[in-house]
């Protein structure tokens, strides 16, 4: 047993008793929330019911019949962003011209490489002024940096690799 005077055990009873007073009081308060919210979803439900009696619609208004398609109507994106792109520059579709490796970077110039732990191409691009600091596997401009060497970076560009010297 514990050495506990009665004043002790006088304050254990009292603490208790504000315990379950505590409770009893976080209770009514969620009590009363459900409550609230009992009757906010039957108000709703009823404002609904309402709207499904009282409504003047008729059903086969509603109904809209939507041309059926079959799958092979249906163009890819893929195939629609071609489309568009050509209908644009001119070209028939599936007649797209490759440009040449030359005119592909004509308006690139290789400023530089920087090596290291992370081997870093610096590129400019001449036509529109702009400087790139690109790391191995970085995009711009539709390529994609493939490997950077000292004095040159090989550059891919559609699966199609393009050597671009200092």
């Amino acid at each position: 047993m514990t050495d506990q005077t009665s004043e002790q055990r006088l304050l254990d009873v009292i603490k208790k008793a504000q315990g379950k007073t505590k409770i009893k009081k976080e209770l009514k308060v969620f009590t009363k929330i459900n409550i609230a919210l009992i009757v906010l979803m039957a108000a709703v439900l009823a404002i609904f019911l309402f709207d499904i009696i009282a409504s003047d619609y008729d059903m086969a208004e509603l109904n809209i019949a939507l041309p059926e398609q079959d799958e092979e109507s249906l163009i890819s994106e893929d195939d629609f962003e071609e489309d568009i792109f050509n209908e644009i520059e001119g070209v028939a579709p599936g007649e797209m011209p490759l440009a040449s490796k030359e005119k592909l970077i004509e308006d690139l110039g290789l400023l530089g490489v920087v090596t290291g732990d992370d081997d870093q191409a610096i590129i400019e691009d001449k036509k529109s002024d702009n400087t790139f600091m690109l790391y191995e596997g970085d995009e711009f401009k539709g390529f994609t940096i493939h490997d950077i060497r000292e004095g040159f970076v090989i550059l891919d560009y559609k699966g199609e690799k393009i050597k671009l010297t200092m």
